[in-house]
């Protein structure tokens, strides 16, 4: 369902993530792990659409975050661990207003 191919991202000179590729098929469940600025979240945030990626690919369930992500969007969900809530809302308010 989530195959990640040759995934690379530089900012600047800085190479975060290099030649990255994994699968993860459907029903499998997939944690990262490792110290900070190994590249988990830069990982997760171009899986999710939210940054592009230097070079590589990312397919969702076929498509590619790239050139298809509002199809591939509507395929995954994504907690971040700094969760963007409105704090005047209840919790159930705040998915209801961003559903």
């Amino acid at each position: 369902m989530i195959e990640v191919k040759n995934l690379t991202k530089k900012f600047g000179d800085n190479l975060v993530l290099d030649n990255l590729g994994f699968n993860v098929a459907k029903g499998e469940i997939l944690g990262f792990l490792g110290p900070n600025g190994a590249g988990k979240t830069t990982t997760m945030k171009i899986i999710t659409s939210f940054w592009a990626a230097t070079s590589g690919q990312v397919l969702i369930d076929g498509l590619d975050v790239a050139s298809q992500s509002l199809a591939a969007r509507k395929k995954i969900g994504y907690l971040p661990e700094t969760v963007p809530l409105y704090e005047d809302m209840k919790v159930s308010e705040d998915l209801k207003f961003i559903a």
